[in-house]
């Protein structure tokens, strides 16, 4: 595995890990990032940074990098798929993460 690869996925598991962590320590202010619609709003807070830290803890070890990086990329799809109206007005920690997962996946 080359070196690019190995930074680009401790840079995204860091990411992963604070924003995980912030999930399950903060669930308040995480909570209203939750489209309306979408019931069980703390619970899939709570899911949500249990997966992140998972996804992140994954992607530091070299064997188990790859089924990481392939849940990161559902994980990412899904988060697409479920805000595409709020993509417009993202912050840049969550085009990071975009681009940080693009990055890593094209240089596997």
């Amino acid at each position: 595995m080359s070196l690019a690869v190995t930074v680009v996925a401790w840079l995204l598991a860091v990411l992963l890990l604070v924003i995980g962590v912030a999930h399950l320590v903060t669930p308040g202010r995480v909570e209203p990032l939750v489209p309306e619609w979408w019931p069980a709003k703390r619970l899939t807070v709570y899911a949500s940074g249990v997966a992140e830290v998972v996804i992140g803890i994954g992607l530091l070890v070299p064997a188990t990098r790859p089924w990481a990086a392939g849940v990161a990329v559902l994980m990412f799809l899904a988060y697409t798929l479920v805000h595409l109206d709020d993509l417009r007005h993202t912050s840049g920690v969550v085009n990071l993460a975009y681009a940080g997962l693009a990055a890593f996946v094209f240089l596997s």
